[in-house]
């Protein structure tokens, strides 16, 4: 009995010199921002280190300045004025990412094309249009970030130029809560807004993260591919979810900047990698306009970005291509 009562103190002993330390747990936090688009955060951690109100905060204030269906928002009321704007730091610095990626991309991605998004029935109101050459064209004189010029954090535009960065805002939201997460010491987490996705560390197995890519031949099928990310970000972009038909034609929501018409090309899915998901967002925005060859041209040319791209060939044979620095990242399912 005395042994046992001397090992229950020693154990006690130890115990109190020698605590156990607390096992990593996964820990979410999930809701809907930019209106109706859900999010998912994902972290691995002993405690809680995030709150959820804490996160719908900073998206709340993410869209005040972002929003374009937010009256009050900062680009609302750029998009109102003219001649020169003070403007936030935040919108500089998106405008300015946006201009680099209009110039490499010679003009595919553009944010200004809003109105004529508009006009083909893809914006707030979502009404089914089939809009006449001289409605284009009135819009079309406007388009061009070009038009748009930027000098520290003063913008000048003309009364009719509107900016809309939908193309690029979920990435760069998605960018925004990554630097929220490491000022909080974490780690190793996942960070998902509407399909936009970049990961830092490892899962809760200490494996990479694992992503899905859609399948875009059928909406309702599984995955086409994985890939496993090591502190990347991930976008895909593909027509197969936004669209409407008009008789006979089928109406996408990729507008070409260039005609101000919806974009025919040979593009099926766009899925671009980078170490920052506005660039990975933007970048795959704009292949979906340009079509296969430019795409794999460009994405060769610019180091910052790895791509997944599915597409018809000459003889309309679906095809899939993987730059050389994602292929060990990425399982073809099928």
């Amino acid at each position: 009995m005395r042994r046992i009562v001397m090992l229950l103190v020693f154990v006690l002993i130890i115990i109190f010199l020698f605590p156990i330390k607390e096992r990593n747990r996964e820990f979410s936090i999930s809701g809907f921002t930019m209106g109706n688009i859900p999010y998912n955060i994902k972290y691995i951690s002993n405690e809680v280190l995030l709150d959820k109100n804490e996160m719908d905060s900073i998206l709340v204030g993410f869209n005040n300045i972002f929003s374009t269906y937010i009256p009050s928002s900062e680009i609302s009321v750029i998009n109102r004025s003219s001649g020169k704007i003070e403007i936030s730091d935040s919108f500089a610095f998106l405008l300015e990412a946006s201009k680099r990626v209009f110039e490499l991309t010679d003009g595919y991605f553009d944010p200004t094309i809003g109105p004529l998004v508009n006009l083909w029935g893809f914006g707030p109101d979502k009404l089914i249009n089939n809009p006449k050459q001289s409605e284009v064209n009135s819009l079309l004189k406007n388009v061009g970030l070009n038009k748009i010029v930027l000098e520290n954090n003063v913008l000048i535009k003309s009364k009719g130029a509107y900016i809309d960065f939908s193309s690029i805002a979920k990435g760069y939201a998605v960018d925004i809560l990554n630097d929220h997460l490491i000022n909080k010491k974490i780690s190793n987490f996942f960070i998902e807004i509407g399909g936009e996705v970049r990961v830092k560390g490892k899962n809760i197995k200490n494996f990479d993260w694992v992503v899905g890519i859609e399948n875009p031949f059928e909406i309702d099928s599984n995955i086409i591919a994985t890939a496993s990310l090591d502190n990347l970000s991930i976008a895909t972009s593909g027509n197969y979810r936004n669209f409407y038909e008009i008789g006979d034609s089928i109406i996408f929501h990729t507008i070409d900047p260039n005609t101000g018409y919806p974009a025919y090309t040979n593009m099926l899915s766009a899925s671009v990698f980078s170490k920052t998901c506005f660039l990975a967002d933007a970048f795959a925005t704009s292949f979906m306009v340009m079509g296969f060859d430019k795409s794999k041209q460009l994405s060769s040319s610019v180091d910052e970005i790895e791509v997944m791209l599915i597409y018809y060939d000459e003889n309309g044979n679906i095809r899939k291509y993987l730059s050389d620095g994602i292929k060990e990242k990425i399982n073809l399912i099928n």
